[in-house]
């Protein structure tokens, strides 16, 4: 499979190709979001948002993490969405879990509605970047955040190891300097913090409504 048919199952994971892409996800990135989920303090009747959920360990995560708060997920994909409806089963039955198949650019909630908006390895696939971000923030209250985590970014290392996927048509890699820039031209009142791990290519970008 060459690099653009591999971004391709990535942005959009369907059939059994993309429900054995959902797995793996689940597998591969679960370092990488515990390690982004540590920047922020999560309550325990918190209401999260998880956007682009994929096979949705992630929202595993955040549920673990909240005895009366809810998660919400989202994904573009139907086999991302019952891939995550299928590990998060118990969660949904208790009603601590919702898990729907949306797009960011239109979300199917009220404004005001979430205290955290997550993002784990899907910005780089968002169709309008800034009006996608305008989106997560009508759902966030005053003073809610959103936290974006990716495996990779623009960096000095980055472009030192000359990978494949910076001039990948579907498939946006963005510098510190430029989520800054998408944040606050989407209206975040602040940046509160920017963490970078070079040597596995992994950010976390956290912003405030």
């Amino acid at each position: 499979m060459d690099i653009e048919e591999v971004v391709k199952i990535h942005a959009n994971p369907s059939g059994k190709e993309g429900r054995n892409v959902g797995i793996e996800m689940n597998e591969h990135h679960y370092e990488l979001w515990k390690w982004g989920i540590d920047h922020i303090s999560i309550e325990p009747d918190s209401w999260v948002l998880d956007v682009g959920c994929g096979g949705g360990r992630a929202i595993s995560i955040l549920a673990d993490m909240m005895e009366h708060g809810n998660v919400c997920g989202i994904d573009h994909s139907s086999e991302m969405v019952g891939l995550a409806a299928e590990l998060n089963s118990g969660a949904i039955y208790s009603e601590r879990v919702t898990i729907v198949r949306s797009s960011v650019s239109e979300l199917p909630f009220t404004d005001d509605m979430f205290d955290i908006v997550t993002a784990f390895e899907t910005c780089y696939f968002w169709p309008d970047i800034i009006e996608d971000l305008k989106e997560v923030r009508r759902v966030l209250k005053d003073g809610g955040m959103i936290l974006i985590v990716n495996e990779m970014y623009e960096h000095s290392t980055f472009k030192e190891r000359n990978s494949p996927f910076t001039e990948v048509e579907g498939m946006n890699i963005f510098s510190p300097s430029a989520y800054i820039d998408m944040l606050e031209s989407a209206g975040f009142s602040s940046v509160i913090d920017i963490d970078e791990v070079p040597e596995n290519n992994w950010i976390t970008v956290i912003a405030r409504k």
